[in-house]
């Protein structure tokens, strides 16, 4: 009952200050980013958002495959490991893990590892699986919890709905990953229909190792006392010798930057004929929704899957939601209530044109546009576009058209507070 008072108490909150802060969607229909005449990287050069170089990323779409290949990568670290996750928490599934992160803290590997305060709200399955952190401050892991939520915090105002949502893993400045995975039971522990659906993206790219740490190191400094310097954060510049490689562009959103808005209008803009989606939790607001209603009248082909939910709160909220995502014109499927969407689809991807493809934490939603760190990766790749589409379209033969009717059906008095909650807090 109480964690039912605090999160409505924190969505009142976030409506009430939302009204005296601007939302970033627009930058979405802004006429520098539907330019048709300019073209995507110089667009998205005007925006200040970096190109990078990546090899082929090895994808990993489950969960303990995911976990299993994340202990080979941490027990291979001899200098430094940087990881980031929104929800992460420890299990008897997940031992092996954690056991691995306080090892090589122990042996002198520095662990520096951020996790959202908002953990203490998951109310998945994890919660019967659990078991805090914070042990592994004794191993000597630098651990990080980000923006707890507490009655104390409150006279943060609106930077207490700011939540760090980034997934990420940097290994001796050799080895990168990133995507959609939290560290918890639900993601990389369970064995049956609890594990969710996602994916992660490891690659090998110098710049974006640079990146990510020429922005992690401050923005840590500023979070904690535990100060570190950014000279002592290597690079392996080699690592892509003799590979293929992709240009792409990378995103390390802060809440209320419009990057993230920038870069997906930009992508929209820059379709010809096709996009396929996995938004997870699409609650867009009217910029968005427009956003999507020009590229479809532009003739652009738009597929957009919603998972199915089982969690009573998101199904409805979405349910309730659906009537205003037909109103971008666009081929909107849910997912068929069955044994295999009992996992719920956690994961979020866009396709363009057979080319491009982005990917990472990013929810297509008002909340990961405006009130989280986010970070995304384009990637201009007809192979791994490819790749992704038939996987899209895997789970595409496996979903039904929503309705109108349907959609009149859900938009009721009963699912709008549903609806309110998941569009602030989802």
């Amino acid at each position: 009952m109480m964690r039912q008072f605090r999160l409505v108490s924190i969505v009142i909150i976030s409506m009430i200050l939302l009204g005296t802060s601007c939302s970033s969607t627009h930058h979405m229909i802004a006429p520098e980013v539907v330019a048709a005449d300019i073209p995507l990287g110089e667009k998205l050069s005007s925006f200040q958002i970096p190109t990078v170089r990546v090899s082929y990323p090895d994808v990993y779409y489950d969960g303990i495959a995911w976990k299993d290949r994340l202990i080979e990568l941490v027990e291979g670290a001899e200098d430094y490991l940087v990881t980031s996750a929104f929800l992460a928490s420890s299990s008897e599934e997940l031992e092996a893990l954690y056991s691995a992160l306080a090892m090589k803290a122990e042996s002198g590997v520095r662990v520096y590892f951020v996790v959202d305060g908002a953990g203490s709200f998951d109310m998945t399955e994890t919660r019967y699986h659990l078991i805090p952190l914070k042990f592994l401050r004794e191993s000597g892991v630098h651990l990080l919890e980000f923006n707890p939520l507490s009655g104390a915090r409150l006279v943060s105002g609106l930077n207490l709905l700011y939540r760090d949502h980034r997934k990420f893993l940097i290994i001796d400045g050799k080895q990168i990953a990133l995507g959609g995975m939290n560290l918890n039971y639900i993601s990389i522990g369970a064995e049956n229909e609890q594990l969710q659906r996602d994916s992660m993206y490891e690659f090998n790219s110098p710049e974006l190792c640079n990146l990510i740490l020429d922005y992690f190191v401050p923005w840590w400094n500023e979070q904690t006392w535990d100060e570190i310097a950014r000279e002592d954060f290597s690079i392996d510049t080699t690592t892509l010798d003799g590979k293929k490689t992709y240009q792409g562009w990378y995103v390390n959103q802060e809440p209320g930057s419009a990057q993230i808005s920038k870069l997906v209008g930009s992508l929209l803009s820059e379709a010809d004929h096709s996009v396929q989606m996995l938004p997870f939790l699409p609650f867009m607001d009217e910029e968005m929704i427009e956003a999507f209603r020009m590229a479809q009248e532009r003739g652009v082909e738009i597929q957009m899957i919603i998972p199915f939910d089982r969690r009573a709160t998101n199904r409805k909220g979405i349910e309730y939601m659906t009537k205003d995502l037909l109103d971008m014109g666009i081929d909107l499927r849910i997912e068929r209530e069955s044994a295999e969407t009992q996992r719920l689809l956690h994961e979020k991807l866009i396709i363009v044109d057979e080319r491009y493809v982005m990917i990472g934490s990013t929810n297509i939603n008002y909340r990961s546009m405006n009130l989280a760190y986010e970070n995304s990766l384009v990637i201009d790749s007809p192979e791994l576009a490819q790749q992704l589409k038939l996987h899209f379209e895997q789970l595409y033969e496996k979903t039904i058209p929503i309705t109108e009717e349907m959609a009149d059906r859900w938009h009721t008095l009963r699912n709008w507070p549903r609806f309110i909650t998941a569009f602030f807090g989802g």
